[in-house]
């Protein structure tokens, strides 16, 4: 077969490839449909084109997962390597042609209680670029899609790409002055041990890698068990907004708290504060780190992320 006939061979399914990847990726055609922002009756169409054009199974459909049969094993290793290489290339060509965009992603703790703040001064800072700002949710596998920067909970394990540290792990209790009030917690440290009876917000039980109750406690060796009616937040905005609310103590990061404890929303617990081994970090791919243009967008970070870490500490 000629280069000319492979090509006309895939041009019917260059979309499918990219849904394909997509949907394997996540293991979800309802995620990859919310990632892609299309629908997923679109998504399982290009799904079913794509194997009706391979004429083979590329999925099994357990329990409304998506799981890769042998045959979509293989071709999601080429397509997920060959996409993502053209990804990566279109972009760096993209920015030599003087296109001046950069893309950074986050969760929704980091995009609410800082980026959000700094968002419109990073713009006022370098007007000759668009800087894209996407925010998702913690704990779902990421594409990999054409993004500059990823801020994200640990350093990338990949060694293709850089970490920068942005705020380290510094955590606290801290609860409402009410609540402090109501529990005699008002102008004294208490025992680690009396806190354990107290109503705690629950955010995780570890599953992004930082502490949570029950590792928090343990730095004190004291053991912790939930309650199994205990109810868990999903995202630490909320939690942080439960806690003003007085309903119960949180595990509030102290870089990282919109300026409850500043404003006096929230009150930090004596003897509560503990640093962890995690972090919020600023990575991007090794190869793009020092391009013009990019680099200093990355020491505006740094430095910006710096300053919140000293004024908290004021």
């Amino acid at each position: 077969m000629s280069d000319a006939e492979f090509d006309s061979f895939l041009l019917p399914v260059m979309n499918a490839l990219a849904a394909f990847r997509a949907v394997a990726s996540l293991g979800s055609v309802s995620a990859a449909a919310e990632k892609l922002d299309t629908s997923q009756s679109s998504l399982s169409r290009h799904v079913q084109n794509l194997e009706a054009h391979l004429d083979c199974k590329l999925f099994l459909r357990q329990n409304r997962r998506m799981i890769l049969t042998p045959a979509g094993q293989q071709l999601f290793n080429v397509v997920e390597s060959g996409l993502g290489h053209i990804s990566r290339k279109a972009q760096s060509l993209r920015r030599e042609q003087g296109t001046s965009e950069i893309s950074i992603r986050c969760g929704h703790g980091f995009a609410h209680f800082w980026m959000l703040n700094h968002y419109p001064r990073l713009q006022r800072s370098f007007p000759h670029l668009q800087i894209n700002l996407s925010v998702e949710p913690l704990g779902i596998t990421q594409l990999e899609k054409a993004v500059d920067f990823d801020i994200r909970l640990g350093a990338n394990p990949n060694p293709d790409w850089h970490s920068d540290l942005l705020l380290p792990e510094d955590i606290c209790l801290a609860g409402s002055p009410d609540f402090v009030k109501k529990h005699g917690l008002t102008g004294r440290k208490p025992l680690i041990e009396e806190l354990v009876n107290l109503p705690l917000l629950h955010l995780d039980q570890g599953e992004y890698g930082i502490h949570w109750i029950g590792s928090y406690f343990a730095e004190f060796d004291i053991s912790y068990a939930p309650d199994p009616a205990t109810m868990y937040f999903n995202s630490y905005p909320h939690l942080v907004q439960a806690a003003t609310e007085g309903r119960g103590l949180c595990l509030l990061w102290r870089h990282l708290n919109g300026g409850a404890l500043e404003d006096g929303d929230l009150v930090e617990i004596q003897g509560t504060r503990v640093t962890g081994q995690s972090g919020y970090y600023l990575t991007c791919r090794i190869a793009a780190k020092n391009e013009p243009g990019f680099s200093n967008v990355r020491r505006w970070m740094m430095n910006a992320c710096q300053m919140t870490i000293i004024r908290s500490e004021q």
